[in-house]
């Protein structure tokens, strides 16, 4: 899919709150249809991504069984078919990012979401396999992850995702009611200082990897001990 700079840009500049320039909040009537279409089209414009995910494995890294465990998690209320459709269009969203190497996503983790069992053993399991296969398969695409010994930091304040289009910069976050995205250059100066403070001390990007593994093997030992009885 070819970024569409223009669609964008029209986001960053269109419905924002009258009283907030720079800032957009998503309508409570707005369908989620919308929300991830927007989300989708941020996404395939931008030259960069940074997203600070503390909990969770991140949307566009996430496999289908873990997305499904993730939105029941956030939304007990969503009915199944709008469940699976939302972990459908999550598994295609890494897509819009394609495989070229000039167009960078960085990701950094926090620990405790290598360890969370969201949906289960199992389903951490697939989900840490489905996290190295994806950064295995696109260089587009480095992982780092932020061990729960790190001292306090800006990302304490929950996750969010920065994108950069051409000479514009935005960055995304989500409440468990809605969304904003702003393009105020203070919001900005931010969650760039947040970003950089994070990745000063997340494990560099080989160390990471190790790191998910290790997670991996010793999960598959814990599964495999739960059969064996």
């Amino acid at each position: 899919m070819k970024p569409n700079r223009k669609e964008a840009a029209e986001i960053l500049r269109g419905a924002r709150d009258p009283s907030k320039a720079g800032l957009w909040r998503a309508s409570p009537d707005e369908s989620q249809a919308d929300h991830i279409e927007r989300l989708v089209r941020l996404e395939t414009a931008a030259d960069q991504i940074q997203a600070w995910s503390p909990l969770l494995v991140p949307g566009m890294l996430q496999s289908y069984q873990y997305a499904v465990a993730a939105i029941t998690t956030t939304a007990p209320a969503l009915p199944i078919e709008a469940v699976a459709d939302r972990a459908d269009k999550r598994q295609q969203r890494i897509d819009a990012l394609g495989y070229a190497s000039d167009r960078r996503a960085w990701f950094i983790i926090g620990e405790q979401a290598l360890r969370c069992p969201i949906g289960g053993w199992a389903v951490l399991v697939e989900q840490l396999e489905h996290l190295l296969n994806v950064v295995a398969l696109r260089p587009s695409v480095t992982v780092q992850v932020l061990p729960t010994s790190t001292p306090g930091h800006p990302g304490l304040t929950g996750g969010f995702t920065t994108y950069r289009i051409g000479s514009q910069r935005a960055v995304f976050s989500e409440t468990l009611t809605g969304s904003v995205i702003t393009n105020r250059p203070s919001d900005i100066a931010a969650y760039a200082a947040a970003y950089d403070h994070l990745q000063a001390g997340a494990l560099p990007p080989a160390a990471s990897l190790e790191m998910i593994d290790t997670a991996r093997r010793t999960l598959c030992t814990k599964e495999s001990k739960v059969w064996s009885g």
